[in-house]
């Protein structure tokens, strides 16, 4: 599979999601937080892009950014590479850091870019790291709660404008809103788009007249997230030479590959489980169970292991 297509503009908003490899750790201590941070203070300043927010957890990260030049792409490698170099050295150790590469989807408007703040923030909350947001040290939330957490490269006035530029409102607003996450991403189209249909319609027609649509990403994106077309790429991948026998098949056999291609459609998160057991003919109770199997497979064989983490890594 060719890599996806980067969808990079100027003045546009981006949730940028970065990964540890294999989920593991990508901070072992605070310097490596630290660091994180210094680097991405220069990559503002290289890459003339703005950060609205940030969190840094112990084995991924979220970025909030708006960008003035079409260079979001760059600028998140130089970031990325920049950081591993710099990790690798200090922890002597070599290889890849990241899953792959990163992923990112565009966001209509200032009105969802704030609601995916309050997301972003919330993440120590939700994986119980801490009990008050104001206790996590790795996230731009305190800066926005309270101005001697000040970063100078950190932009907050779009967000705090939101609330008149109070901190307050805004911090009222953060804890009201824990428990609506599930909601805001009910928006989310094509898992590319953040915001109403009207947005993902005017940003295909523009990938259309950019006429890139021979890439693999954009043909799946203008088929309407056609998940059919995805799994018999993903069962060729795996060495299937039948995939619609096997998708269709109604014998009780063992079939290892399907719960694979299963597990694979899950893991990305684009599809629900109804649209997933649309596509293979089955409920969608059963989707769970075939993805749980599909994992173990995946996990008791190293070899396949790779082979799924590069065909997810391409998608």
């Amino acid at each position: 599979m060719a890599r996806p297509t980067r969808l990079d503009y100027p003045d546009t908003f981006y949730h940028v999601l970065s990964r540890g490899n294999e989920r593991r750790e990508i901070f072992y201590n605070e310097k490596d937080y630290l660091r994180f941070l210094n680097i991405l203070g220069k990559m503002v300043e290289r890459f003339k892009v703005e950060v609205h927010a940030y969190v840094l957890m112990k084995n991924h990260y979220h970025l909030l950014i708006r960008t003035k030049e079409a260079n979001l792409s760059r600028a998140i490698q130089w970031l990325g590479v920049s950081y591993v170099v710099w990790f690798n050295r200090k922890h002597r150790r070599s290889g890849h850091l990241f899953q792959g590469r990163f992923k990112s989807f565009l966001i209509e408007n200032e009105s969802y870019f704030t609601a995916l703040c309050l997301y972003v923030h919330g993440n120590p909350l939700r994986a119980r790291i801490v009990q008050r947001l104001l206790d996590y040290q790795w996230s731009s939330y305190r800066t926005y709660a309270n101005i001697k957490y000040q970063v100078s490269w950190l932009t907050t006035d779009l967000v705090l404008g939101m609330y008149g530029g109070s901190r307050k409102r805004f911090c009222r607003a953060q804890n009201s809103y824990i428990g609506e996450e599930r909601a805001l991403f009910d928006e989310l189209r094509y898992g590319l788009y953040l915001g109403s249909d009207e947005f993902a319609e005017e940003c295909i027609k523009r990938v259309k007249e950019e006429d890139i649509r021979e890439k693999p990403q954009v043909r799946f994106l203008l088929k309407g997230r056609d998940i059919q077309h995805l799994a018999f790429k993903i069962f060729k991948e795996l060495g299937e030479k039948d995939p619609y026998s096997v998708m269709r098949s109604k014998r009780r056999a063992r079939r290892p590959k399907r719960d694979i291609v299963i597990y694979i459609l899950s893991y990305l998160g684009v599809y629900t489980n109804r649209q997933i057991g649309e596509a293979f003919e089955v409920g969608y109770t059963a989707v769970t169970g075939a993805a749980k199997r599909g994992e173990r497979y995946v996990e008791e064989d190293d070899r396949l292991k790779k082979t799924v983490e590069r065909i997810i890594n391409d998608i």
